[in-house]
């Protein structure tokens, strides 16, 4: 079953980490930055579980 949902493109880990809902402006700001930098470790983490 892993197999198949690791070739389907899912993981039950990662459901918790809602998505980044947000507007980069052009050029991005250090905030910006700093929320997709944030939002990719929670995303690590989760799938480390």
């Amino acid at each position: 079953m892993q197999l198949k949902s690791a070739i389907n493109g899912t993981s039950n880990n990662s459901n918790a980490v809602n998505t980044l809902v947000m507007t980069v402006s052009d050029p991005p700001t250090v905030g910006e930055m700093q929320a997709i930098a944030s939002k990719v470790d929670e995303l690590i983490l989760a799938l480390r579980r």
